[in-house]
């Protein structure tokens, strides 16, 4: 039983061991020059805001799309989108 608690918890601190901050790596940009992960970590963020403030009902999916650097979000069928990604 301890084998396994152990396990588990080296689980735990290896998957939370991956995590680098914002500040991080904001300031190793600066010093290497390279903006790809900050801009890849902001994208991230950005993508999480938009799912979170969205609530849509049971079998309704949230759906965004940017149309000339407007972005707007709407509940879609699933089985709509589902038959789209058929095609």
């Amino acid at each position: 039983m301890k084998i396994i608690v152990t396990v588990l918890a080296f689980a735990l601190l290896a998957g939370c061991s991956g995590f680098i901050p914002l500040e991080e790596l904001k300031a190793d940009a600066l010093r290497t020059g390279d903006w790809s992960l900050v801009e890849q970590r902001e994208r991230l963020l950005v993508r999480r805001n938009i799912r979170g403030f969205m609530q849509c009902p049971p079998g309704h999916i949230g759906y965004c799309q940017e149309d000339f650097g407007r972005n707007g979000c709407n509940c879609v069928e699933s089985a709509a989108v589902n038959a789209n990604l058929d095609r």
